[in-house]
């Protein structure tokens, strides 16, 4: 499988799970929304609302990070290396995503082992009893994604930092 093909099918996943984001995020506006109408209405809030937006929150960021990560949007500070030549700024994005793939990929096993912590243990959410693994299965597998695409984007920068410089102001009458 080429490269683009590779990209095209993480960017096409990664796309999927922030769609899935959206739709978690719009279930806690739903449950904000609601909480507080009733809350204005009954004086009575729903009950246990918070940990619903809690979970559903940290999951959809979770599931957000992936497509990020493909389509470049990281916040990137590029003071020290305007100058350097594309070879070099790929050599050294090369090297920055290859750290952030590690340390995500620690991230989503420390996750994976606190879900599995939650689960092991029972634990649950004080008013609504949801069990805690469940968030921390989500947000795993959006880290795992995550790691996945940071690899991917750190390999395809190694790629480009090795290919060689176009020719300045070539073709005809050298520019």
């Amino acid at each position: 499988m080429t490269l683009a093909r590779l990209r095209g099918a993480l960017t096409g996943v990664a796309t999927g799970a922030a769609l899935l984001a959206g739709a978690l995020l719009l279930a806690a506006v739903v449950v904000v929304s609601a909480s507080v109408l009733r809350g204005a209405i009954l004086n009575k809030p729903i009950l246990g609302d918070s940990e619903i937006v809690e979970m559903l929150l940290g999951v959809a960021v979770a599931l957000c990070l992936p497509l990020c990560e493909m389509r470049g949007a990281h916040v990137m500070v590029d003071f020290f290396t305007q100058k350097l030549p594309a070879r070099g700024i790929a050599g050294l994005d090369a090297l920055m995503r290859a750290i952030a793939a590690a340390v995500v990929a620690v991230l989503a096993w420390r996750l994976a082992i606190g879900g599995w912590n939650m689960w092991d243990r029972e634990r649950e959410t004080m008013f609504l009893l949801i069990p805690y693994w469940w968030g921390y299965a989500g947000a795993a597998l959006g880290a795992a994604l995550w790691t996945l695409c940071a690899a991917f984007v750190a390999v395809e920068s190694a790629v480009k930092a090795g290919q060689p410089s176009p020719a300045r102001g070539g073709g005809l009458g050298g520019g």
